[in-house]
């Protein structure tokens, strides 16, 4: 089990947040493109470069970048073209630093080629996999507002290993609600369970995956859901474990701690419960 964390989870400054990882034993960070204080996209290659050796220097690997979260929607009209020219810009910015790898959410994408938006998203994601292949880079997409299925038929459509996945179980249970609400329909438990559902969904996507966020939630019938810490929610880490372990994935677990009152000590507690997952 190879483990990372997120240097600047709940604030804290990048390369604090690197020792932090180097006191903690575990292999890898998982870096900001933008922002976070390393500003990575906007550094030349020389200036990656002296990222990526302080580093190397801690005894740590560049699990990931952290590219686009709610920014991009390849369903809409705004922005379309630039930001697949953004996107090519991060293949080259993580083949300098994270061996190539990268995830993003790239907006929500309809359930099939019905869809008119379908075409739009499988015709940007395919103009990134095809930059992604000259340049030696990977998409790996994130998990969350779309069925797994979704994600599969769109990966598979397209027929490109630098389109992967980026596999975030608590996400799969944060997003069925947002959902009903946009599309002003009323909230089904179940049906967001037959649809969601982690375990059934990391079934569906593992000959995909190619980085894990290790994140853990609770979707509950009344409507509401919340990011709970590692090992405490519903995603059923130990059955998503053995997933792994059984089809070969040697990839990170990438810890992801994204509210609470002491995150970094959320992640810390994570670490030790990743490892007795291994025990």
């Amino acid at each position: 089990m190879r483990i990372a964390i997120i240097p600047t989870t709940g604030g804290s400054d990048p390369y604090e947040g690197m020792r932090t990882a180097v006191k903690l034993g575990v292999e890898g960070v998982h870096l900001p493109a933008g922002g976070g204080g390393l500003d990575l996209e906007a550094k030349t290659s020389g200036q990656r470069a002296e990222v990526l050796r302080r580093v190397r220097e801690m005894g740590l690997e560049v699990s990931a970048l952290i590219g686009w979260g709610g920014n991009v929607d390849f369903g809409e009209d705004h922005n379309y073209a630039e930001n697949i020219e953004w996107g090519k810009r991060l293949n080259e910015t993580a083949v300098d630093v994270a061996g190539g790898l990268w995830m993003a959410h790239v907006g929500i994408m309809p359930d099939g080629p019905e869809s008119p938006k379908w075409q739009r998203f499988a015709d940007a994601l395919g103009a990134l996999a095809e930059h992604g292949e000259k340049v030696g880079a990977v998409l790996a997409l994130e998990t969350g507002p779309e069925p797994p299925r979704v994600f599969r038929r769109m990966i598979e459509q397209i027929g490109s290993t630098a389109l992967r996945v980026n596999f975030d179980p608590a996400n799969l249970l944060l997003w069925p609600t947002h959902i009903a609400k946009a599309h002003g329909v009323p909230f089904d438990y179940d049906a967001a369970m037959a649809d969601f559902e982690p375990v059934q969904g990391l079934r569906t996507l593992i000959p995909y995956v190619a980085h894990v966020h290790a994140k853990d939630s609770y979707l509950h019938r009344d409507e509401s859901c919340e990011e709970v810490p590692l090992g405490s929610g519903m995603t059923n880490w130990p059955v998503l474990h053995s997933i792994f372990k059984e089809n070969g994935y040697t990839g990170f677990y990438a810890i992801e701690r994204e509210c609470g009152d002491d995150a970094m000590g959320d992640v810390a507690r994570a670490v030790e419960y990743l490892r007795s997952l291994d025990a």
